[in-house]
């Protein structure tokens, strides 16, 4: 039987919603703050490449392969072929 470990009430539940949301937050900010050290570093030009880079190395890897031509074996002629 798989039983849970602890039984948890509805205020830890809510707690642990409260302190997920309270990270995510501060996650958030971090991320921002850390962009936004990076652009003043950096400059807009080399940040806008780098985005650009991101989205589509993220735009190959996420988006769906395209299905190989099938070449029809019969479709070939042999004479057609120059040596």
């Amino acid at each position: 039987m798989n039983l849970p470990a602890k039984v948890y009430t509805k205020s830890d539940l809510e707690q642990a919603k409260k302190k997920g949301k309270v990270v995510g937050w501060m996650q958030a900010a971090g991320i921002i703050i850390g962009g936004a050290f990076v652009w003043n570093l950096l400059g807009w030009i080399p940040t806008l490449i780098v985005i650009g880079a991101v989205v589509y190395v993220l735009y190959r890897l996420l988006a769906k392969p395209s299905k190989p031509e099938t070449v029809d074996v019969n479709d070939l002629n042999i004479d057609d072929i120059e040596v």
